[in-house]
């Protein structure tokens, strides 16, 4: 019998706005917060709760044979608690059913892990463990970095966080001639288990529920389910990762229909099982080592090679790092919160030209290319670093005037 684990992405980054060079200084705000607002509500309506609450009738239906996972960006729960709350007691009441797993990840689908230092990539991983356990009641056994991007040097920081598995995008980059199929370990360190998402399927599963219009005579859910059964059978698992908005949006009751034929065909099947992503590890031992120290990731619309990313964007992720040593001298939660944010890794995406927005001439972006977005990047960034020096400097005139003669203690109060 082979394991079928659904995964669902769910992610909203916190959407710059137009940041000119004449801005810097100015105490403007990075943000577009009415497109951020907009976008999380009209989301929240359209997508998660309609479909939440489906999920949730659907589990109980099912007698707790449908099991689903998912992986919630920091940056997602933040927007869901200014704006939308309601969306997370929607998700905790998934997670009440015990047919639901949540991944852990990072704080603010960061691209921390691309830095030398590990420091900034250990605690946003940290975080997001303690903001996973205080909402949903669990603590993350799957660890799902930003873009699912892995590395040897990545699984490594994870084992040390207490991550005994990762999951990553099956590429014929990383996987070669083997199958995505199966539990494998990491080269270096072997304790921790790795769990390739299967792309060809998940991505038939998405166009699936993307065209759910299709004439009933194609009979497309039995195509999926051939595609399913043509498997090898002794392939004893199957990842399928996708955004979770593919289940929501336009057509949301004939998706709704085509994902409970689904269910249904798949618990009647005596060769396909729902399964959560902590018990294939529990469940199937690896099968092999694998690993690389080229990154490896799923970002929807680019290539698999996407990172560490062209000019523009090597050139951006070097000077943001440049400031990570100062950030630590600060206990402004303003600045703490914004250099969180500047590391979400869709800021780097508009970098290329290669984006669905500048493909499809969208005009949903403030950027007409990828040097505008680079430029706009850029600004911001440097306005964020005058900000750190500013604040820097608050502190040690405080220094000099109240301690005059114990420093060391000064800088352990403002340590972050």
């Amino acid at each position: 019998m082979k394991s079928l684990c659904l995964y669902f992405q769910i992610h909203h980054p916190f959407n710059f706005q137009t940041f000119r060079f004449f801005d810097i200084g100015g105490s403007k705000s990075y943000y577009d917060d009415s497109r951020i607002e907009r976008e999380i509500r009209e989301a929240a309506t359209n997508f998660y709760l309609p479909t939440n609450d489906f999920l949730l009738k659907l589990i109980h239906q099912s007698k707790g044979k449908l099991k689903i996972s998912f992986s919630i960006s920091g940056t997602s729960l933040d927007q869901f608690l200014i704006y939308e709350p309601k969306v997370i007691n929607s998700f905790r009441q998934l997670a009440e059913t015990g047919n639901v797993e949540f991944l852990g990840s990072t704080s603010s689908h960061s691209i921390a892990s691309l830095a030398e230092s590990n420091n900034e990539f250990k605690l946003q991983i940290r975080q997001n463990q303690e903001r996973m356990e205080y909402y949903f009641g669990q603590k993350p056994q799957i660890f799902a970095n930003s873009d699912l991007m892995y590395t040897n040097q990545i699984a490594k920081v994870a084992v040390e966080v207490g991550y005994e598995t990762i999951i990553t995008n099956g590429t014929k980059k990383i996987l070669q001639w083997r199958s995505p199929n199966y539990v494998y370990s990491c080269e270096n360190p072997k304790k921790i288990n790795i769990l390739f998402r299967n792309e060809v399927i998940s991505n038939q599963f998405s166009f699936l529920f993307n065209n759910p219009n299709t004439p009933k005579a194609t009979n497309p859910i039995n195509q999926f389910l051939s595609a399913l059964h043509s498997i090898h059978p002794d392939e004893p698992i199957l990842n399928i990762y996708i955004n979770y908005n593919t289940l929501g949006g336009f057509g949301l009751l004939d998706k709704q229909r085509l994902f409970r034929t689904f269910v249904s065909k798949i618990i009647k099947d005596h060769s396909l099982v729902f399964c959560l992503p902590s018990e294939l590890t529990e469940h199937f031992g690896s099968v092999a080592e694998i690993g690389t120290e080229n990154p490896n990731c799923w970002v929807e619309n680019f290539h698999s090679s996407y990172y560490p990313g062209n000019e523009l964007q090597q050139e951006a992720l070097k000077q943001l790092f440049k400031l990570e040593k100062w950030k630590l001298y600060t206990n402004n939660l303003n600045l703490q919160i914004d250099w969180q944010y500047l590391q979400t890794s869709d800021h780097f995406h508009l970098m290329d030209e290669n984006h669905p927005d500048y493909l499809n001439g969208s005009n949903s972006g403030i950027y007409k290319s990828k040097y505008d977005a680079f430029i706009n990047y850029m600004n911001i960034l440097e306005d964020f670093r005058q900000r750190l020096i500013a604040d820097r400097s608050v502190k040690r005139d405080k220094k000099t005037a109240h301690h005059p003669t114990d420093s060391h203690k000064i800088m352990r109060k403002y340590e972050f």
